[in-house]
């Protein structure tokens, strides 16, 4: 065998533990995965601040910080209600705006010679005369007056028959009684009963 003088590349270590790159877990594919490992790193870093830039123009962007879910809506000099400049009517003209009421009933209708009663049914001391005085006074020429059989909490005016409705409405709107009833138990075709409901406010 020649022999040959040693050079630099016959000083080998002794302990090596680089492998062909043929194996499995050789060399090359370990520099492979180092390389794949940060360019993975690299792609989340980037989304990541992807992120935070999209969100960041979102909330302080040329619109402003978005309302959160649920906020009380912003409330401006505009949207709050001024009162009304207009004053309202005072109760006189309120009063005087509305018609009085008008009778309507036909006074040619009313038989003001027909026999009317005035009973006190109430524990009120003349209160049937004060009855018989606003008939007569309103054109009446035969009321008569007594007292009622039992309490009445109630004025009313009763008549026998359709013929005396008339007049008994008209006596009914003279003394301020709202009930008019037709029966035939009573003592007069017209028969008006002062109540306790005081009409005529007799003292």
């Amino acid at each position: 065998m020649t022999n040959y003088p040693r050079d630099e590349f016959d000083r080998v270590p002794e302990f090596n533990t680089r492998v062909g790159s043929h194996h499995a877990n050789g060399w090359a594919q370990s520099a492979a995965s180092k390389s794949s490992g940060g360019k993975l790193r690299w792609v989340v870093i980037a989304a990541v601040l992807v992120v935070l830039v999209g969100a960041v123009a979102y909330f302080f962007g040329p619109g402003g910080v978005k309302p959160l879910l649920g906020s009380a809506p912003e409330v401006t000099e505009s949207s709050i209600p001024t009162p009304s400049q207009e004053p309202s009517a005072s109760p006189s003209e309120t009063e005087s705006a509305i018609p009085s009421a008008s009778s309507t009933i036909d006074d040619d209708d009313v038989l003001f010679g027909q026999l009317v009663g005035v009973y006190n049914g109430a524990s009120i001391a003349g209160i049937a005369s004060a009855g018989q005085e606003a008939l007569t006074d309103a054109g009446f020429t035969n009321v008569t007056v007594s007292n009622w059989t039992r309490p009445a909490e109630t004025s009313t005016v009763y008549y026998t028959s359709e013929a005396y409705r008339t007049t008994a409405e008209k006596a009914a709107e003279l003394m301020n009684i709202d009930e008019v009833l037709q029966t035939t138990n009573i003592p007069n075709r017209v028969t008006v009963v002062m109540g306790a409901d005081d009409t005529l406010e007799v003292q």
